[in-house]
């Protein structure tokens, strides 16, 4: 959409205005806020020729004028100063991921609430691998007389554990014949291809110890059945519930962060590694009147990812936008170095 340099002007300024104050904008105070302002009367045509575009809209008929959604938009893509991240912010984010320890997948969600912490807005944390997660370690580990503890970890450093009961006991030798399956059969291969048809291939091929093992490797198949390619998860629950306008309304975006894929979705299609997104392009209508500020993180062996912001269109771009983009910077560098050390 092309606009005139004082239409451009005009939006600029009732946007950054707004954002402000919270307060529709009127002509009078546009001329204070405008550069070799023209008289009022020019300045109510252009923002109702800016109304007609679909790019303020005037909230009463003696209101000001305030940003739409698209409004918002061209502000964002083409109007605003995109400034750099404060000392302040950076030295917070920083403090917060230093020395992180935590698995990959867990890595991101820290993150997500250091930023929920940080801008009292919810952020939502996704964690890809690009392919099923391969398996790198499978154990058996004694509880007491009748329970063991399945340990399983993945080459990507994600673990699972699960206690359960055993009628037969615990023994080593027992332990040694699973180590001794689960090396020919199970190490290496990606989770997906553990189905219950191959298991049950495994259990069978185990020939005269198949009734012995057929336990331990139900709850490993099991177990294995809970990790996933990828994972979305929320931080600030609360912050959601404050920057929506009914429980109603927060309850419907947590149902929509739950199914996982209409966030990635709505991630998968930013151009480039940092995006805005007004709710009112992405097609789902819990998200109508919010902003998702995202920007994608990359780590070694294919750990990637993207952490975002869920707030109100009126928010602090200039603020918010620098704030996501650094937390994913910082994401790229701790994921690689936990890539490294899982190779070791």
């Amino acid at each position: 959409m092309e606009l005139s340099p004082r239409k451009q002007a005009v939006l600029a300024a009732v946007t950054s205005a707004y954002i402000k104050t919270g307060e529709p904008i009127g002509s009078k105070a546009l001329t204070l806020l405008l550069k070799n302002a023209p008289s009022s009367a020019t300045l109510r045509s252009e923002m109702s020729e800016l109304c007609d575009l679909g790019l303020l809209t005037q909230p009463h008929t003696s209101a000001g004028r305030i940003p739409t959604s698209r409004g918002f938009k061209l502000y964002v893509d083409t109007l605003m100063r995109h400034d750099k991240i404060s000392e302040s912010d950076k030295a917070f984010i920083d403090a917060g991921l230093k020395n992180l320890h935590a698995a990959p997948e867990e890595i991101p969600r820290k993150a997500g609430e250091l930023l929920s912490e940080l801008t009292g807005l919810p952020a939502v944390t996704c964690f890809c691998t690009g392919s099923s997660p391969e398996i790198r370690r499978a154990e058996l580990i004694p509880v007491s007389r009748n329970s063991v503890l399945l340990l399983l970890i993945t080459k990507d450093g994600r673990a699972r554990s699960q206690i359960f009961r055993t009628g037969l006991g615990y023994t080593p030798g027992l332990a040694l014949k699973f180590s001794e399956l689960v090396e020919r059969r199970v190490k290496g291969r990606p989770v997906t291809e553990l189905t219950k048809g191959y298991m049950q291939s495994v259990i069978a091929g185990a020939g005269s110890d198949s009734l012995d093992l057929a336990p331990f490797m139900s709850v490993l198949f099991e177990t294995a059945a809970g990790i996933e390619e990828s994972d979305v998860s929320l931080s600030g629950e609360t912050e959601l519930y404050n920057i929506c306008e009914s429980e109603a309304a927060a309850r419907r975006i947590l149902s929509l962060v739950s199914l996982k894929e209409p966030i990635l979705s709505i991630i998968d299609g930013i151009n480039g590694g940092l995006g805005v997104v007004f709710g009112s392009e992405t097609g789902f209508r819990e998200l109508n009147s919010k902003t998702v500020i995202a920007a994608k993180y990359g780590g070694k062996d294919r750990l990637k990812g993207a952490v975002a912001l869920i707030g109100p269109n009126r928010i602090s771009y200039d603020r918010l936008i620098p704030v996501v983009e650094y937390t994913a910077l910082r994401l790229s560098d701790i994921m690689t170095e936990a890539g490294q050390d899982m190779e070791e």
